[in-house]
């Protein structure tokens, strides 16, 4: 009984009770995967995004969550703003909002504001922290489980950490023997993946002129995730993206302009738009992700999960305890040999 009983003891403080799983923060992939749109700061929009939105501050018009259900699963809000939102419309996932908000409809979704609301519509359950004027409650004023997960993952992930720690270990890869042909005013990407299946083209020596022209054309050759590295500091890119190539290539496709202060897309764009730290305005419609430091926002920013993978970049051992852990069971299973001992010699 004794035995027993002391195992029992040294099992339950070397592997506790399973509990609830914490909101734990994301992966790079995951948030290439789970967020369409990632601001560091500010974002000021007359167009929709159609999955989830992450700003770090304001968040002035725009739609925002308009094909959440066919998003990743993910406990972030359709909208969350580290600041104030005003004039948005959130149609699918609801919102959660640091400031306040006003002139706003969130049409499908709970929302969390914790400062005031006024002259705004929650169409599901709200809570607002501050006080609310000219503003229709059409749902429960209470929290449910849903509404305190997204709360929780507001903060749970350092979008600006994890999004400058990839473009900075993007931008080391170097190029797998990935090629750009120019032909007059075309340029055709010719990928080249590796082992992994990971394709990296390095523009740097090309950027400035490959922007300037009219066409691309992209040849990817089996590759299921391409990086297209460039140390270009401002752009406006207004390339015809041939052969519906902006679809095809908008989930697995990330262009890591990680020198850029100043961006301006100027036709359909497809693939992830990772720029940390620029200004992004993009006139016309993006097929993939956008990271930024802000956004302006005039065309649509269609829903294109990445179906590719960067955490190969920052891959932690798997499986390993640890150190502390391994000391802990280790005393365990020493005070358990004594008790034998002891047991053995009375």
């Amino acid at each position: 009984m004794l035995r027993a009983s002391l195992l029992a003891a040294i099992l339950s403080l070397t592997f506790p009770a399973a509990q609830a799983a914490p909101i734990t923060p994301l992966t790079a992939t995951q948030v290439l995967n789970q967020m369409n749109v990632v601001a560091k700061n500010t974002i000021n929009s007359s167009s929709h995004v159609d999955g989830r939105t992450y700003a770090g501050g304001s968040v002035s018009g725009g739609e925002y969550g308009g094909h959440i259900s066919s998003a990743t699963a993910s406990n972030y809000a359709g909208l969350t703003a580290g600041g104030a939102v005003s004039n948005v419309h959130v149609n699918g996932g609801g919102a959660v909002v640091g400031g306040s908000i006003s002139n706003s409809i969130v049409n499908s979704g709970g929302t969390v504001v914790k400062g005031s609301a006024s002259n705004s519509t929650f169409n599901g359950n709200a809570t607002v922290a501050g006080g609310a004027a000219n503003t229709n409650f059409n749902g429960k004023q209470t929290a449910t489980d849903a509404m305190k997960a997204a709360d929780a993952a507001a903060s749970s992930t350092n979008f600006n950490q994890v999004l400058a720690n990839l473009s900075t270990s993007l931008s080391s890869l170097g190029s797998t023997g990935s090629t750009v042909d120019f032909s007059g005013n075309k340029a055709t990407f010719n990928a080249k993946a590796n082992a992994s299946g990971v394709a990296v083209f390095d523009l740097s020596a090309i950027d400035e002129a490959l922007f300037k022209l009219g066409e691309f054309q992209f040849n990817l050759n089996g590759a299921s995730t391409v990086i297209f590295n460039t140390d270009i500091i401002s752009a406006t890119i207004g390339a015809n993206f041939l052969g519906g190539a902006a679809q095809a290539i908008g989930s697995k496709a990330i262009w890591n302009f990680y020198n850029a202060e100043n961006l301006t897309i100027n036709n359909q764009f497809g693939g992830s738009v990772l720029a940390v730290n620029a200004l992004l305005t993009n006139n016309q419609n993006i097929e993939g992700g956008v990271y930024v430091e802000d956004l302006v926002q005039r065309g649509e920013i269609h829903l294109q999960a990445f179906t590719g993978n960067v955490d190969f970049l920052d891959k932690p051992r798997a499986g390993v305890p640890e150190p502390g852990s391994i000391a802990l069971v280790l005393t365990g299973l020493l005070a358990l040999g004594c008790v034998r001992l002891r047991r053995r010699n009375t």
